[in-house]
């Protein structure tokens, strides 16, 4: 079945790749590169449309917005997000991503919309517990956010929304170098773009940061340690129609992390490493004629880690493997119809937990999507994927959505979607057993090989105003329910064991509220407010991560001449947040930065989190945290 998947999966690619017709006359860039155009989004179908056009809800977060919050992680970029949270897991351990409630696991992270390699889920940590902290923010263009379900776009995983980093791509001559530091982290960062030189042009990104030891600030043991990340990023125009890119990225972490030996008695304070290295490469093809634009991607990616950090120490080297193949063309049939199909085939391999066994995993799709504008109101954009998993056979994901534009500054937005996930490699077979030690205590978390998938379906509806040139406002309700979700049960023998399985149902319903007002004079207000009721159908109990009410205001002052000076200050309020079935929170902060540009060559920024010095380790909140920084380009 292995060897079958494999060759269906690169037939299927080779056959797309024979219907493409390179030849005719220059048209619009591939889709692949289109997230370069302005105003544009692709991640919530992979073709350009504008934030208005688009039926679903997606969130931009450029590069002066990261830069005016004074970010110096994808996490710190992030923190403004509609309907996002981003919870800290106890020691350290990563963080906890939330969309709508949805969880840890739902959220499908993306770069240049490809996959990279990543933990699997065991004990309490998700698969994207360290995914933010292994991206280098110095090197990322701007951010997409799709809420809602994604897998008729991307296959298994995307449940409730889609995380995109975009990176920076080649533009002009230009070296940069910056650092940041604060009380948290410090940082020092060089960016290095050849420009256009005959067919080739270059851009080289290299960042070397440290976490900082805050043990006795926070109250917990979290890890700290430097870390370093390369990214090459090569394209070659072959001809005016066909453009060939190269990508090499590079990240290592050298952390540790307090943590206590139990054998031999008594307890013994001791370190405990958290080392990881990832590689990828990925090779791109793309070209266009005069109604088609299409590519052809490849992507490997590799993370090595040390077994010992939460995991089982003296383990060996965890290791997780991903290669992906895949082909599209976007045919424009029409004035009014655009076309899209595509292919793909994805391997994952990962040693497993409690051994050295390695398991691996073959899946391959194919999929569909139109856009098709129904006259001048209406705007309509179906998909269908179908993907083939060999352990758990075929699944159908389906999406439809709908954009109608009642006048030029008003509309209503329709979205309907199925996702679905399948277990990962050690939810199936893994042994988490913490060196034994779990195991002899009776605190062991076990694989099910008999898992099923997670499906999930959902709706959601909008309206979008825009009431004059400075005032606009959004209100969305959406509805999701989960069969067969994935959580743990105890054994039942007495013990404190634990194994993968699944229940019935999980559902997630809420409001999204998002508000824009521009005072003038440089003064601009972005504000939200999410409600949010998130729950397990078989007992009515409330899911973990999940707030009831969260309010977020965003106040922006540019001065309106020079716009060389910005102050930005925001505050998030999160009401009734359920942290885990015996506790909930409400906590308040305030923030801001201030930033100092002098043209387009040179930046300053400082800024204060937590102004108020709330303290809530269960929710990463450690007091009161500064940072600064500085950039100058050449």
């Amino acid at each position: 079945m292995q060897h079958f998947a494999k060759k269906s999966g690169l037939a299927l690619a080779l056959c797309l790749l024979s219907s493409i017709n390179p030849s005719g006359a220059s048209a619009a860039s591939s889709d692949l590169d289109a997230y370069s155009l302005d105003g544009m989004v692709v991640t919530a179908t992979r073709t350009a449309l504008t934030q208005k056009e688009n039926p679903r809800s997606v969130e931009v977060i450029t590069q002066e917005a990261i830069e005016n919050t004074g970010a110096v992680s994808v996490r710190d970029a992030l923190r403004t997000a509609t309907n996002i949270d981003i919870i800290s897991n106890s020691h350290g351990g990563g963080e906890n991503i939330s969309i709508r409630g949805g969880n840890t696991n739902d959220v499908l992270i993306l770069v240049n919309g490809r996959r990279v390699a990543g933990e699997n889920t065991i004990f309490n940590q998700s698969s994207n517990a360290y995914a933010l902290d292994r991206l280098n923010l110095s090197n990322v263009e701007r951010i997409e956010i799709l809420r809602g379900q994604a897998s008729a776009i991307y296959g298994s995983g995307a449940q409730s929304g889609v995380i995109n980093i975009i990176t920076k791509k080649s533009e002009k001559p230009e070296f940069a170098i910056g650092f940041a530091t604060g009380t948290r982290e410090m940082s020092n960062y060089y960016h290095y773009d050849t420009g256009r030189l005959g067919k080739f042009n270059a851009s080289f990104d290299a960042n070397f940061s440290k976490l900082r030891n805050i043990d006795s600030k926070a109250g917990a043991a979290l890890f700290h340690g430097p870390k370093q990340a390369y990214n090459l990023n090569i394209d070659y125009e072959m001809d005016k129609n066909n453009n060939l890119n190269f990508m090499a990225d590079y990240t290592k972490d050298n952390l540790e992390s307090i943590s206590y030996k139990f054998v031999p008695m008594p307890p013994k304070e001791t370190l405990m490493p958290l080392t990881s290295e990832r590689k990828t490469l990925a090779l791109t093809y793309s070209g266009h004629n005069a109604n088609s634009s299409y590519s052809l991607a490849t992507t490997y990616s590799q993370l090595n880690r040390d077994a010992g950090a939460a995991d089982a120490p003296g383990a060996s080297e965890k290791k997780y493997r991903s290669w992906n193949i895949e082909g599209r063309d976007t045919i424009t049939t029409s004035a009014d119809n655009k076309l899209t199909f595509g292919a793909e085939y994805r391997n994952d391999e990962t040693t497993l937990y409690g051994g050295d066994n390695t398991k691996n995993s073959d899946q391959y799709a194919l999929y569909l999507q139109d856009e098709y504008r129904a006259g001048k109101k209406l705007l309509l954009t179906p998909a269908i994927r179908y993907d083939h998993h060999e352990s758990f056979g075929g699944n159908t994901s389906a999406n439809l959505g709908a954009t109608y534009f009642i006048t030029d500054s008003s509309r209503f937005k329709a979205n309907y979607g199925s996702s679905y996930r399948a277990p990962s490699l050690d939810e199936l077979y893994g042994v988490f057993t913490h060196g034994g030690l779990f195991s002899m205590l009776g605190y062991a978390y076990y694989g099910n090989p008999d898992l099923k998938p997670e499906k999930t379906r959902g709706w959601e509806i909008s309206y979008e105003q825009e009431f004059d040139d400075n005032t606009s406002g959004k209100l969305t309700y959406f509805d999701n329910k989960k069969k067969d979700a994935i959580t743990t049960e105890l054994f039942g023998d007495g013990s404190r064991n634990q194994r993968f399985i699944n229940i019935d149902e999980t559902s997630s319903r809420g409001v999204e509220f998002e508000v824009k007002h521009d005072f003038g004079h440089g003064l601009a207000l972005i504000g939200n407010y999410n409600w949010l009721d998130a729950k397990d159908e078989t007992d009515g109990s409330r899911l973990q991560y999940s707030a009831r009410n969260t309010y977020t205001a965003k106040l922006s002052w540019t001065e309106p001449i020079k716009k060389e000076w910005n102050i930005t200050a925001w505050n998030k309020w999160y009401s009734d947040f359920q942290y885990d079935s015996d506790t909930v929170y409400s906590v308040n902060t305030f923030n801001f930065t201030v930033s100092k540009r002098w043209g387009d060559k040179y930046r300053v920024f400082a800024g204060i989190d937590n102004v108020f010095n709330k303290e809530l380790s269960d929710m990463g909140y450690y007091g009161r945290m500064w940072r600064a920084g500085a950039e100058m380009k050449f």
